[in-house]
This record gives structure tokens, C-alpha cells and sequence, in this order.
């Protein structure tokens, strides 16, 4: 088996325990040249967007004066060069096999936070038309594959302009993207799932989808932050 990112082979080492403990072989698809390239979110966060900062970090204060409650996400991975280039290979370029570098994680994290028997549901956001006749896939889906989610936001028109291309000034002037589906109104804990956080002006317009159709609680999850 190869590294998804550099193609190098992987090389497992199974001990004589582990062969006697009949436990499933857990799937690696980065070497661990690759692996350490992405960073991991520790230590302080802030408690609404998830980045490395202690307290509540300015962005969020920002937010915090705009609505009603904060989206408290929480993300996996700072945003760092590594999983910019991983974002542009898998989004842009389409190498739909790289969702399966970090599905697990992200399927364990959500489990953990937010586990279903407390009544939580995932929705991962949607991609307009132009991005899924395109790309042919939805990124976040992707991550998601195997997990039941609850698909109640559509788009309401299509972004011509990437949101990676645009300025942070752009970015939050976009116009409401969304629009909830009527189905949406059945459930009172809702978990957004999105790929990265970068001002929260998509996962927010989300939020005010829902919570016109009345979700009370909704929270947020993202690989990177």
C-alpha cells in the first residue's frame, strides 16, 4: 500500500500480541513523513470558532455582536500550508480517494462531541450545481461516507467565484447561500459539518437557515480551522 499524498510505501509492523488480539487492522494511507506535516488543534481554544487562542478570539467577539449565539466550533486540524495543498488536490483537483486520509477522524470526533443517542443530527453542507457538475462530489459528504446524515440545506444559488479565491472582506459579504428544507424543522440538535473554518460566513448563513424553520440548538464541526 502507498502514501495517497507522496505515493511512498507504508509499512505496518504487526506484533505478536496484536496478531493474537484479533483486532482489525486500522487503514493508514499517509507515511509518517506526510502525517507530520498536519497539525493537530490542542491546548487553549477559542470557544467559538475552535482556532489556537485563548479565550474568546476577535473574530468571535465580532460574531458574538451579530447573533444571537455563537456556533462553538470545533475543529480537528489547524489550517496550515499542508492542508491547504491536501484541500486543493481533494476539492479543486478532484482525487476523490483523499477524503479517506481523514474520514475516521472526523467520524470518531463527531461521535464524541455530539454522539447521536443524545439526539444530535449531522448535516453536512451542501455544494451548489455549478461545484457538483464540476468537482462531481461533495468534499464534506465525502469525509462522511458510511455515516448516517440528514441532508435538510440546499443551495439557493451558485457561487461562480471560489471562496478560497476571494478576500476576507468578500468572503463576509457573501449573500445566504441556503435555504433549509421543511424537513429540517423535525429535529431540535443540529451539527453543521464543513471542511474548513476560515471567517464562518458559510456555517453561520447555515445556521440562520435553520433556525428560521426553528433548530434551537445548533452547533458546528470542521476538519480545520
Amino acid at each position: 500500500m502507498n502514501c495517497l499524498l507522496c505515493g511512498g510505501s507504508l509499512k505496518v509492523t504487526l506484533s505478536f500480541s496484536w496478531v493474537l488480539s484479533w483486532q482489525q487492522v486500522q487503514d493508514n494511507y499517509l507515511c509518517s513523513s506526510c502525517r507530520r506535516e498536519f497539525v493537530r488543534i490542542a491546548g487553549a481554544t477559542c470557544s467559538g470558532c475552535g482556532r489556537r487562542w485563548p479565550g474568546m478570539c476577535p473574530d468571535c467577539r465580532q460574531w458574538q455582536a451579530k447573533q444571537a449565539a455563537l456556533l462553538c466550533n470545533r475543529a480537528l486540524y489547524v489550517y496550515n500550508n499542508a492542508m491547504r495543498t491536501y484541500m486543493q488536490r481533494y476539492k479543486f483537483q478532484g482525487d476523490y480517494r483523499l477524503r479517506r486520509i481523514f474520514s475516521d477522524e472526523l467520524q470518531a470526533a463527531l461521535a464524541k462531541w455530539y454522539p447521536r443517542w443524545q439526539g444530535w443530527v449531522y448535516v453536512p453542507l451542501p455544494v451548489d450545481e455549478v461545484t457538483w457538475q464540476t468537482r462531481g462530489f461533495n468534499q464534506v459528504a465525502g469525509f462522511l461516507t458510511g455515516l448516517s446524515v440528514k441532508e435538510v440545506l440546499m443551495t439557493i444559488h451558485s457561487h461562480h467565484q471560489k471562496q478560497s479565491t476571494k478576500t476576507r472582506g468578500a468572503r463576509l459579504q457573501t449573500p445566504q447561500p441556503f435555504q433549509a428544507k421543511p424537513t429540517a424543522a423535525r429535529f431540535s440538535r443540529v451539527v453543521l459539518v464543513d471542511d474548513v473554518y476560515t471567517t464562518g460566513r458559510t456555517l453561520y448563513h447555515a445556521r440562520e437557515a435553520l433556525a428560521t424553520v426553528g433548530v434551537q440548538h445548533i452547533r458546528s464541526v470542521t476538519l480545520a480551522r
